[in-house]
């Protein structure tokens, strides 16, 4: 059931990425110094350098949600 619910979650957040109308389904892929930066912002406990890490990873979830 838990895998449901989970599966269900990721389905309409990428959905709602996709209505966002920013011209593709996804964010780019962060630049390794990005990534770098936004974990240390992170790890100082920066709620948005934690948002655009899980937005920038959604590429990611969509990958093993569609081979899994």
């Amino acid at each position: 059931m838990l895998s449901a619910t989970l599966l269900l979650l990721c389905n309409s957040l990428l959905f709602s990425l996709r209505l966002e109308g920013n011209g593709s389904s996804f964010p780019k892929p962060l630049s390794a110094a990005e990534e770098k930066m936004y974990l240390e912002r992170f790890s100082q406990g920066d709620v948005e350098a934690r948002n655009v890490l899980i937005e920038h990873n959604l590429r990611l979830v969509a990958h093993i949600i569609n081979n899994g």
